[in-house]
């Protein structure tokens, strides 16, 4: 828990510093896939209640990060959408959480450490959490993936 903790505050610090986003923010913005989500659905793929995402998407719109349109066969649903800033950012705020992981955490870490970490966190992932695949706008280059809804993004091993 100390590493968790020393490593998300690390990943706060700068995100913050470098995007003016909190983790939070970062979470639900790595979190809307390429053609938007479903509000509703986009709480089960946070660690956002329903009423906080629903807060989260207003302020992300107001940022002009995000943008919220009806879905016409639903008359309380709305789709949520990254906007080409929202695009930009995530992308700038993807590279700042891998630099941060790499330099506090992954860079401590052997080749052979980072193989066998990631064949037990594999083992322990819900089902369907393997990270197999991920439609986030992340950058293009970097192994990625998603564990649990987490974004993630590893150096060639």
């Amino acid at each position: 828990m100390e590493i968790h903790q020393r490593v998300l505050g690390e990943i706060a610090r700068a995100l913050d510093e470098r995007h003016r986003l909190s983790v939070s923010e970062f979470d639900t913005l790595v979190n809307i896939p390429l053609d938007g989500v479903r509000l509703k659905d986009l709480g089960s793929r946070t660690v956002l209640t329903q009423s906080a995402v629903s807060r989260m998407c207003d302020r992300l719109a107001r940022r002009g990060l995000v943008t919220r349109t009806p879905v016409p066969e639903d008359q309380r649903g709305a789709l949520v959408r990254l906007t080409d800033e929202g695009r930009e950012l995530l992308r700038a705020a993807v590279r700042t959480n891998a630099e941060v992981v790499e330099r506090t955490f992954a860079a401590r870490l052997g080749d052979a450490d980072l193989v066998a970490l990631h064949t037990i966190l594999g083992r322990v992932a819900p089902e369907g959490g393997t990270g197999e695949e991920c439609d986030t706008p992340a950058e293009e280059g970097c192994a990625e993936g998603r564990v649990d809804g987490v974004l993630y993004i590893t150096r060639d091993v």
